[in-house]
């Protein structure tokens, strides 16, 4: 049987594949589970400097969590606890790694697939892709800490609540209208853009990159709770770095600068 999530090194790109299209990249237990390990592995690769993430197939980015398998690791409060800790350190790993993550997205984008999407940084789409979080249809409470809050961050208050009371369904250019992605392409063009894109994002400081994933994090919690120590400490290594005197050297002589991430 293939491997239900697959990384593929690229560098400076690397791909992670949500690879059951035969179950529309449905998420099973086992895969949340699977997916810390992999994203960690992009983490401790210095030649990686972004992370897409896509699923395989013609029909599905994600189409949700694996309903199959509720009935034995989401059949009452009680057992939902270590399903809900596998799914959210699993988010939480998109969400923290210092590295950009960009969602490569297509066809069906529900549930679980829109707690994927929106925990990536950016998000990208073909005109077909499709988004829905369907809970209010199955009378389950969307996550606050993983899944309420960051889409409330990303789409605001009141797109938020549309979204959530109605379980319907939106197409590529309502999602791109109420700010779920950033871009829509045409289908076939999706996968070489998402690669130039990526690379364009790689070809540039790699602290000055984290150093900014982590500031728009920071500036979406309030003023009293933000890291302040983190934030300075980012903005100092990225002014003590080799790669900044590399970007006012390479300005001057008006080359293109060539950092390492040091």
């Amino acid at each position: 049987m293939p491997e239900p999530l697959v990384l593929h090194k690229e560098p400076p790109v690397a791909w992670i594949t949500f690879n059951r299209p035969e179950r529309r990249n449905a998420i099973s237990f086992e895969m949340w589970q699977a997916l810390p390990g992999l994203v960690a592995q992009v983490a401790e690769d210095d030649a990686l400097r972004v992370l897409v993430i896509r699923g395989a197939g013609e029909e599905a980015f994600i189409s949700g969590a694996d309903i199959s398998q509720f009935g034995k690791v989401r059949s009452d409060a009680s057992t939902t606890v270590e399903y809900d800790r596998a799914s959210g350190a699993a988010l939480s790993s998109l969400a923290t790694l210092e590295k950009p993550v960009v969602a490569m997205i297509h066809g069906f984008c529900f549930g679980g697939g829109c707690s994927v999407a929106v925990m990536c940084d950016l998000r990208l789409c073909s005109d077909d892709a499709r988004f829905c979080i369907p809970a209010a249809r199955l009378s389950v409470a969307y996550p606050v800490e993983r899944g309420v809050e960051r889409l409330v961050h990303v789409v605001g208050a009141a797109n938020a609540t549309e979204i959530l009371v109605t379980a319907r369904v939106y197409n590529a250019e309502e999602a791109h209208h109420m700010g779920l992605v950033n871009r829509v392409l045409p289908k076939a063009e999706l996968e070489s853009y998402t690669r130039e894109y990526a690379l364009k994002i790689a070809d540039n400081a790699p602290l000055s990159v984290g150093a900014h994933k982590f500031f728009v994090r920071e500036s979406t919690k309030a003023a009293n709770l933000r890291d302040m120590d983190k934030i300075r400490a980012w903005s100092t290594r990225c002014f003590n770095s080799a790669d900044y005197k590399e970007g006012v050297t390479a300005f001057m002589e008006k080359r293109r600068p060539k950092f390492q991430g040091k």
